[in-house]
């Protein structure tokens, strides 16, 4: 298996993933609360979301693809799982990651108008309401003193390829691309998910609870020899991360 960047032909089989690994997830279905009596609706707004995700601007997709001589080969590729990462920041450096076409502009300006009149008018399985509670939360802006710094913003593993270290293939791909930017990595992650980030070298460094039954766990990485650069005050499996600074991190990392 190898790990390349998303193409638009990759897209059916990503909503698949998505579904499947969504399926059961509590606080998907705390925010859509009717997706088992409207699976159509949520079907939709799950493409629609997925969709965005492709063409936003700063935003990368990976996926790990399965190649001959794999075990469980099918006699052509298929994705195993796959991530979408965001470069946060303004700095110079960011530039490079914001290329735009004339095509994905076409598409998020159609993508917007399709996704106001879905929420608004189509989409039954979500909860309006729970919608905007989680909005004004905000838990993922906690990460912005850290600027600028990549963030996972959404990883999956396909059932059918998990225990294989699909999940380990994406995170390390992650973090080698915030290692070349010598910036952090940072995300939210469920309960159920902190293992695998906490032995990849994560710190917990938070946690905001969204509703009664789900809390989100932000989590922060630092690249090799860095550590310390962003995050202080460590203690096992937990930091705090130190406030926003005047200097690059490249050049804090040379003094």
């Amino acid at each position: 298996m190898r790990v390349r960047p998303v193409t638009r032909e990759d897209l059916p089989e990503i909503f698949e993933i998505t579904h499947k690994a969504l399926e059961k997830d509590e606080f998907f279905g705390w925010l859509n609360p009717g997706r088992d009596k409207y699976p159509g609706d949520h079907r939709r707004d799950q493409r629609l979301h997925l969709r965005a995700r492709f063409v936003s601007l700063g935003q990368h997709g990976y996926v790990v693809a399965t190649e001959k001589g794999d075990r469980d080969w099918s006699g052509k590729s298929e994705v195993a799982g796959f991530v979408f990462l965001i470069r946060k920041g303004t700095d110079e450096a960011s530039k490079k990651w914001r290329t735009d076409t004339l095509f994905n502009r076409f598409e998020r300006k159609l993508l917007e108008w399709e996704m106001w009149y879905d929420s608004k008018f189509l989409n039954r399985a979500e909860d309006p309401k729970r919608l905007a509670e989680y909005i004004k939360m905000e838990p993922w802006n906690s990460f912005n003193v850290l600027d600028p710094r990549w963030h996972m913003g959404l990883i999956c593993v396909s059932p059918k390829f998990q225990r294989r270290g699909v999940g380990s293939m994406l995170v390390q791909h992650s973090q080698r691309l915030a290692a070349d930017d010598k910036l952090p990595l940072t995300l939210e992650a469920s309960i159920v998910g902190r293992k695998l980030y906490l032995k990849s070298g994560f710190k917990l460094v938070g946690e905001a609870k969204l509703c009664e039954e789900f809390t989100d766990g932000l989590m922060v990485w630092e690249p090799v020899g860095m550590e310390g650069t962003w995050l202080d005050a460590f203690d096992g499996d937990t930091a705090k991360m130190k406030k926003r600074r005047e200097s690059s991190p490249s050049a804090i990392a040379r003094t």
